[in-house]
């Protein structure tokens, strides 16, 4: 027996729920690449920030956090640096956050990367060892994407440097900023 009042969905049904989906999706994946341009926008402005506090501290004491000389200063220091201008010892890179923290109240974050680590240092940038602020276990493509809108993009020059070559995946990196 056939029945007569039996009906399936029409086309034109189907089709608005595929644009229904079509949309859900797109506003999925474009979500998502906010999120990211979020995290990396953090990051970016996290170093920056660091940048300009460390800069302040030798502004305001003639000498870089870390590698400050003077067993008076500042108040509560544990470790004296070898005020060569360099972040250049595992002790100095441990002490800029404590003479931060001590004179100018900066409080160290995690990155927004999961694991990741900002981190004071020094390096050849290939004119001359300078100093830097690192983040650790970045996604290769956002170094390069950091790099590429704040320096050269390329992974070995310039002001923004990584510790491997750029190739676009989600392999995690080292990303270092000249100070």
């Amino acid at each position: 027996m056939i029945r007569d009042n039996a009906r399936g969905f029409t086309l034109v049904e189907l089709a608005i729920v595929l644009v229904v989906i079509a949309f859900i999706m797109a506003a999925v994946l474009q979500g998502q690449k906010v999120y990211y341009n979020a995290k990396m926008n953090r990051i970016v402005e996290d170093m920056k920030g660091y940048r300009q506090y460390f800069l302040i501290y030798y502004q305001r004491w003639g000498m870089y956090p870390g590698d400050e000389n003077d067993p008076n200063f500042p108040s509560g220091d544990t470790y004296e640096g070898n005020h060569n201008g360099l972040i250049d010892t595992s002790s100095e890179t441990t002490n800029v956050w404590e003479d931060l923290s001590h004179a100018l109240d900066v409080v160290r974050k995690g990155s927004p990367v999961r694991g990741g680590q900002y981190n004071f240092s020094s390096r050849d940038f290939g004119f001359g060892t300078r100093n830097y602020i690192s983040v650790s276990n970045i996604f290769n493509k956002m170094a390069q994407a950091i790099d590429a809108r704040h320096d050269d993009g390329a992974y070995d020059t310039g002001n923004v440097q990584s510790s491997a070559p750029y190739d676009g995946s989600d392999t995690l990196i080292t990303l270092y900023w000249r100070l």
